[in-house]
């Protein structure tokens, strides 16, 4: 597809598109700083779910225990 004026615009359409996209490198490049911040955030969130799921067994053992003292109806 050529213009009136002589340019072939599909080469300039295609060369605009390679530029708009990163590079190889750029695409690759690997952000060192992520995964600590990840690592903390999941350490995090462990901590958390751990104590979630010990106050859960607390919880479960205190309705089991209540269970067994009512008297039967």
């Amino acid at each position: 597809m050529s213009s009136t004026n002589g340019h072939d615009t599909s080469m300039r359409a295609a060369l605009a598109a390679a530029e708009s996209r990163p590079s190889p490198a750029d695409r690759f490049n690997i952000d060192r700083e992520g995964p600590a911040k990840r690592a903390v955030k999941l350490r995090a969130l462990q901590q958390r779910f751990q104590k979630l799921n010990e106050y859960c067994d607390e919880a479960a053992a205190e309705i089991r225990a209540s269970l067994e003292r009512s008297p039967p109806r």
